[in-house]
């Protein structure tokens, strides 16, 4: 029988503690604040992240350390056969590339997933990969059910301010563009297509407008029955309240739809006041 490892990062927004109870391998993504680096929820949390950027600070952020990626990588390599690695994705972040070039290095077989997103995709993905391990399902088997599905998965995200994103570098220059107009509100998104990097889907004139506008793309786009709806926010429970009615409205099952905050080091990228709207078709 194969033997499985499943890794992921803090980007995922799995405590250790959750993620020891899964069986989930967590590596802590790195934040830098006053020239200070922090372990991403083992020394700063998120609301430590909140109350920084409530202050004006603008903190930033770094992959897994190297040693501590390879150290991981290096002793799942004596009790493993496979190692399935679900990073947020590579057009925010090199934790992908690294991962996949220290695999070449320790001669390893592992399958790093794309998820062309992070947060609750991320966390989603690899609780569900595990799942299929604790199934007995095989690696190639694995691939075949849950590629597809990540295929579809969508992030859409409304921020109030995209300075934020435009200083980290991880929009595409038509979004970076668009950070110095007022009174526009654009609708991002980051999927397959954008690979993985944020995107500008549309942009209204205003924040009512791109809330309706987000809601219809969403329900036009999934079979509403059986999709998982993640809701994230930056300190901002009001908004993704109002989405889940909005949802429920549409015919969402309650149940499908999820409430929850945006890790940390994605926070520090978007600002707070920041919704987005993240799902993927309900596992088979």
């Amino acid at each position: 029988m194969e033997r499985i490892a499943v890794v992921t990062d803090t980007g995922s927004n799995l405590s250790f503690e959750q993620a020891k109870e899964l069986g989930i391998y967590l590596l802590p993504l790195q934040i830098t604040i006053d020239e200070t680096t922090y372990q991403d929820t083992l020394e700063i949390s998120t609301q430590d992240i909140y109350n920084e950027l409530a202050k004006g600070k603008m903190p930033k952020t770094s992959m897994a350390a190297y040693q501590k990626i390879y150290d991981l990588f290096e002793e799942l390599k004596k009790e493993y056969d496979t190692v399935f690695a679900v990073p947020l994705t590579n057009g925010l972040s090199t934790n992908a590339s690294t991962m996949q070039s220290i695999a070449r290095e320790l001669e390893m077989n592992v399958h790093v997933i794309d998820i062309y997103s992070t947060c609750e995709l991320e966390k989603h993905v690899a609780i569900w990969i595990k799942r299929l391990v604790d199934e007995n399902k095989s690696s190639q088997e694995i691939l075949d059910i849950v590629q597809p599905a990540i295929d579809e998965s969508n992030s859409l995200i409304l921020v109030k301010n995209l300075q934020h994103l435009k200083r980290g570098g991880r929009l595409t220059p038509m979004a970076a563009a668009l950070a110095g107009l007022l009174k526009i509100y654009p609708i991002l998104h980051l999927n397959k297509s954008t690979e993985g990097r944020i995107d500008v889907l549309n942009k209204v004139r205003t924040e009512k407008r791109a809330d309706a506008y987000a809601i219809d793309q969403i329900i036009d786009d999934i079979d509403i029955q059986h999709t998982h709806i993640y809701i994230i926010h930056s300190d901002f429970l009001k908004g993704a309240q109002h989405f889940k009615n909005c949802f429920i409205e549409k015919g969402v099952p309650e149940q499908n739809i999820h409430i929850n905050y945006i890790s940390s080091v994605i926070a520090v990228h978007t600002g707070l006041g920041c919704i987005a709207i993240q799902y993927i078709r309900e596992e088979n």
